[in-house]
């Protein structure tokens, strides 16, 4: 320990050493609590805001009848395309359109979204087409949402025989 003007002073090298020290644990304490951060100036950690991964959405679901609640038709099933995994369906037909809430369940969490769709019938089929806006996610998709707020494409056709249903899903999310 050096003496200048009668006041004990650290030596540079000693000093360096405990900067690094402060540092290291600081960067343990960020690493522990499951975060991404950074160091500010203040020598405080803050959160680092990463950027929106774009992911292309397709799915294709084939899906049985599982129940029926008034005017609402309860599918489920699978679907295939960008995430294979299971997938419910609850489907309001209208005269002449149809409403639907629809859940994917991929690895890590779940995906909801809500669909309005012309709805027109030919033959024992009913056919229809419109927009899907995703309402909210769980788990690693809790932040998903439309690229600029544009909804995802929605299509399909059920049986009027046997309310078997196919339903396609297809446009861009950030995650």
């Amino acid at each position: 320990m050096q003496r200048i003007q009668g006041k004990a002073v650290i030596g540079r090298p000693l000093a360096a050493g405990a900067l690094a020290l402060a540092l290291a644990a600081t960067g343990l304490a960020a690493q522990a609590s499951g975060g991404t951060t950074r160091l500010t100036r203040a020598g405080k950690t803050a959160p680092i805001a990463t950027a929106a991964r774009r992911v292309s959405l397709v799915e294709n679901a084939h899906l049985k009848f599982a129940a029926e609640h008034g005017s609402a038709l309860s599918e489920r099933g699978s679907a295939t395309g960008t995430y294979d995994a299971p997938v419910a369906v609850t489907l309001t037909i209208h005269p002449k359109t149809v409403t639907a809430t629809v859940t994917i369940y991929p690895s890590g969490g779940s995906i909801t979204g809500y669909a309005n769709a012309n709805y027109t019938v030919k033959g024992s089929y009913g056919y229809f087409g419109g927009t899907m806006t995703v309402s909210h996610g769980t788990g690693k998709y809790r932040h998903i949402s439309e690229v600029n707020g544009k909804p995802l494409g929605f299509s399909g056709k059920i049986s009027h025989i046997s309310f078997a249903m196919e339903v396609k899903a297809h446009g861009e999310a950030n995650l």
